[in-house]
């Protein structure tokens, strides 16, 4: 499917309301508290991206931690899970990826977003051995 450069540009300035709304959930004394008992489970995210991904669960109903809960396809498979037969991601993940400049260094003033998909354990069972 291709998209018009409206569309593109309708579908970035989206994703970086969510995100500059993510990164206003931050602030709090409480949000911090809960990223960092996240930390100590092993989740290796940024504050902001941890709940962009939290608000998407929230809006979806789905409990849990990000990034523990949810993970990419081949984050399951890793883990000895599958998703399950005809299961679509729910949720987004995003970076922000920088550009290289001439000298193949990475210039990070020139970034744009890239999403990826999760999968909530409620989408995953176990791998038949």
């Amino acid at each position: 499917m291709t998209y018009t450069k409206e569309e593109k540009n309708q579908y970035f300035q989206e994703l970086r309301s969510k995100w500059l709304k993510a990164k206003e959930l931050c602030k709090t004394e409480e949000a911090k508290a809960v990223y960092q008992s996240a930390q100590l489970s092993g989740v290796n995210v940024s504050m902001t991206g941890f709940y962009f991904t939290l608000m998407q669960m929230e809006q979806l109903g789905l409990d849990g931690t990000p990034y523990i809960d949810t993970k990419t396809f081949n984050g399951w498979k890793l883990s000895g899970y599958k998703v399950k037969r005809g299961e679509h991601s729910k949720i987004d993940g995003i970076t922000w990826i920088g550009t290289k400049d001439e000298d193949g260094l990475e210039n990070r003033t020139n970034v744009y977003p890239k999403v990826y998909h999760l999968f909530h354990k409620t989408q995953i069972e176990p791998m038949v051995i």
